[in-house]
Formats: C-alpha cells, sequence, structure tokens
C-alpha cells in the first residue's frame, strides 16, 4: 500500500530552511492570466459527502471532519499535522493505494494570491499534470481560500492520480490540505474530499 503525500506549492510559502525549498515568495506576485480562476469541476461540485466527527489539532490549529472512518496518522509523517487513510486501498496493475487526505501548516512569508500563484506554477511542474479545478471559495467561516485540483502520473509506479487542494493562509501561517487518490476511481473520492476540505477552519 502506498501513501502519496502531495507536497506542492510549500516551498513557495514556507520560511527558508524548510528541506527541499530552494525559493521564498518575496513581495506580491501578479495572478496568473492563463489561470485565471474559475469554476470548480463538475465532478467536484457533485454535492456534499457523509463525514465523520472533526478532528482538532492537537496545537489547535485547525480543525477538520474527515471521511467517516477514515484512520487519522499523526505520526508528523513528512511534516504532516495528520493524514487520512482510506482503510480500503485501491487495486491496480501498477500496485496498491490508499486515498488519503492530508494536512500541513507551514509558517508563511505571503498572502492567499501569491501563494496560489506558486502552487500553480509548482503544480505544472508534476508529470504529465493536467488541472481541471482553480477556484476562489470562502470557507464555512468566510475565511478566504483557494482550491487547486488536477491530473498527474506518480513517477515511481506510473500510476494515474488526481488531487484537490485547498489553501488558505492566516496570519502567519499557511494551511494546505491535500485529497490524493487515483484517477480510476475520483469519481467515488471527488464529494468526500469536496466536502472535507470544506470544513476546514483556522485558528483565530
Amino acid at each position: 500500500m502506498r501513501v502519496m503525500i502531495v507536497r506542492v506549492a510549500l516551498c513557495l510559502v514556507a520560511v527558508i530552511g524548510l528541506a527541499g525549498c530552494t525559493q521564498t515568495v518575496i513581495g506580491v506576485a501578479e495572478p496568473d492570466p492563463a489561470a485565471a480562476p474559475r469554476t470548480v469541476s463538475s465532478a467536484v461540485a457533485a454535492g456534499p459527502a457523509p463525514l465523520g466527527a472533526a478532528f482538532s489539532d492537537a496545537q489547535k490549529r485547525f480543525t477538520i471532519a474527515p471521511p467517516p472512518g477514515w484512520k487519522a496518522d499523526t505520526s508528523g509523517a513528512q511534516n504532516t499535522a495528520v493524514v487520512f487513510l482510506d482503510p480500503t486501498p485501491t487495486r491496480s496493475a501498477q500496485g496498491d493505494f490508499s486515498a488519503n487526505i492530508n494536512v500541513l501548516v507551514v509558517p508563511s512569508v505571503a498572502g492567499l494570491p501569491a501563494t496560489v500563484v506558486g502552487a500553480r506554477e509548482e503544480l505544472r511542474g508534476l508529470t504529465d499534470y493536467a488541472s481541471d479545478t482553480d477556484a476562489a471559495v470562502s470557507l464555512a467561516d468566510g475565511t478566504p481560500a483557494h482550491l487547486l485540483g488536477g491530473t498527474f502520473t506518480d513517477k515511481g509506479s506510473g500510476m494515474r492520480l488526481r488531487n484537490l487542494q485547498l489553501f488558505t493562509v492566516h496570519g502567519r501561517s499557511t494551511t494546505v490540505v491535500t485529497g490524493t487518490a487515483p484517477a480510476q476511481g475520483w469519481s467515488t473520492y471527488a464529494p468526500v474530499f469536496d466536502a472535507s476540505l470544506r470544513t476546514l477552519t483556522v485558528a483565530t
């Protein structure tokens, strides 16, 4: 079973010193005219899905409601605050893959618009990446956020994967929530990811 933690855009919003980061955002970037916000894909906008009990971060930075029955891993692997794992992996010729939702909280050196511009650029670096979701949204409490999503190929296995990411910047922290699943079963996961990501609340 494989768990892929998609960590795009973090090097662009984190302070210097995070592993693997070579760039930081300085100032305010101009919006990318080729990637102007558009409506969320029809698969993502299919409607809300049932969710489990809300999870509260031990450091009181955020709360989020994961899909029911998904296991929470708070070991901090790959600097995640939490990873929620689907207990039933998807089987394919390339191997087994467990769909997951992970949350990262990193120090912020840029506002939301610049963070999104940087995220778009980094996503284009994924193998065979094709964007399908790029939309400004608001969290339930009114906090501005942004959804990005697309399909790409995992270099290691050759598996075609799809993800949905939610970005929000509050105070000096950027919170990134990413749902990733095999592209072949995306229609099952899309409403689950969309509903879960939108339950995010960040500490005020």
